[in-house]
């Protein structure tokens, strides 16, 4: 019977009489009773407990009547709602609709009634469960949003008004300037602008991340480092950085261009944040390989030698444009915000472990290839070869 039916219900009536029409009914249609109570506390109770796929309850009750039972059945338990009324109030049809029920019927009622009313309500709450998930997203993305926005006018403006006021100085006093100053001042004004740039280019690949659908491929990660490290040769050698890779990596699916973004962010920050000079270690890690039925995920990571952070840091850096030091522009925020976007979209998922004095590790996660899948073949992407077409949204 559990199995064949059409959906578990609770029946709710004080009229035993009427409880047991219900009931009968009920089961006639095709549906399982998994209990029967007389009062809108015990139906609180009874959905906390059987967790049924409808409620069919009335409207008057003793102690609670069916509008407030509705109303506190979707705060602990939201289930649909088919409510019994013995008489056809609009008002009061209104109220109840707005506390969560999803159909009424006015007694007495037929099973073909009941039937009907059952399927509208499931209809009615998965309509409003959905509106419910979309409205808390768009709540989300819309601080998202705004914490963007913060974050992007403090970086857009930290890199104008050096550049505005340098400008105008030499405007202004370009006679008297020693040549040696004005050279200084053009550097400056010159580093400011390529600053912006990179600013400009953050948002376009954060962009390309949200509305991307892309192919997956398999991964040459060392040839993905390569590149990595050839974009922050400069920081690199101005910092005598150490940087210990791994003589052998796993194979992953990735795309290329933004693995690269990923590694380059981690990197310039283990370079910033490391010691003097910056030890920064490369590996990785098998993530999930128990799992015998698919093939393992991989965790890659970035150790420095820097003066680690606190818990209170750390539980901050991958919220949305999060900056810990307001005295570096380029610092944790936005770029940890583009990892994490990327690394999610590519399946993954990102992270941080870090013991204040004994520097930081950062990791970030992609899903492994599959050994039948792992042929090689020449293809046309950096760091990459071979390839997989996932729709990735």
């Amino acid at each position: 019977m559990c199995e064949m039916s059409k959906g578990r219900v609770l029946v709710v009536d004080d009229d035993g009489l009427v409880a047991g029409m219900v009931q009968t009914l009920m089961v006639q249609e095709g549906y399982e009773v998994v209990g029967v109570v007389g009062d809108g506390r015990a139906a609180l109770e009874a959905v906390a407990r059987y967790q049924p796929d409808i409620v069919v309850m009335d409207l008057q009750m003793p102690e609670m009547d069916g509008i407030e039972a509705t109303r506190r059945i979707q705060e602990i338990c939201p289930t649909p709602v088919v409510v019994l009324t013995a008489h056809d109030d609009l008002q009061l049809t209104a109220e109840a609709a707005r506390a969560g029920v999803g159909a009424y019927l006015v007694k007495p009622p037929n099973g073909r009634n009941l039937a009907r009313a059952i399927t509208v309500a499931r209809a009615r709450f998965e309509e409003a469960q959905l509106l419910s998930v979309n409205n808390a997203d768009l709540e989300a993305q819309n601080r998202d949003l705004g914490a963007f926005a913060h974050t992007v006018a403090h970086d857009l403006k930290s890199g104008l008004q050096p550049i505005v006021g340098l400008a105008q100085l030499l405007k202004e006093d370009l006679g008297e300037i020693p040549p040696e100053h004005a050279q200084r001042y053009l550097d400056l004004i010159s580093g400011d602008g390529r600053r912006l740039g990179r600013v400009v280019d953050d948002l376009l690949l954060l962009a390309e991340v949200r509305d991307r659908e892309l192919t997956l491929q398999k991964l040459d990660m060392a040839a993905v480092l390569t590149e990595s490290q050839a974009r922050l040769s400069k920081m690199i050698e101005e910092r005598d950085a150490e940087i210990v890779l791994p003589e052998q990596w796993p194979e992953v699916w990735g795309y290329g261009p933004w693995v690269v973004e990923v590694w380059v962010n981690y990197l310039s920050n283990a370079l910033k944040y490391g010691g003097l000079p910056p030890r920064i270690e490369v590996a990785w890690t098998a993530d999930g390989a128990e799992d015998k039925a698919s093939p393992p995920g991989y965790r890659f990571w970035v150790r420095d030698n820097g003066n680690g952070l606190t818990p209170e840091e750390q539980a901050q850096l991958f919220t949305p444009y999060m900056q810990l030091s307001p005295t570096e522009a380029e610092g944790h925020g936005l770029g940890l915000s583009i990892v994490q976007r990327i690394i999610e979209k590519l399946g993954g998922d990102v992270g941080v472990e870090s013991v204040v004095g004994q520097g930081s590790a950062f990791w970030f996660s992609l899903p492994g290839v599959d050994p039948g899948q792992a042929s090689d073949s020449e293809g046309d992407r950096v760091g990459t070869h071979s390839s997989v077409t996932v729709r990735v949204d």
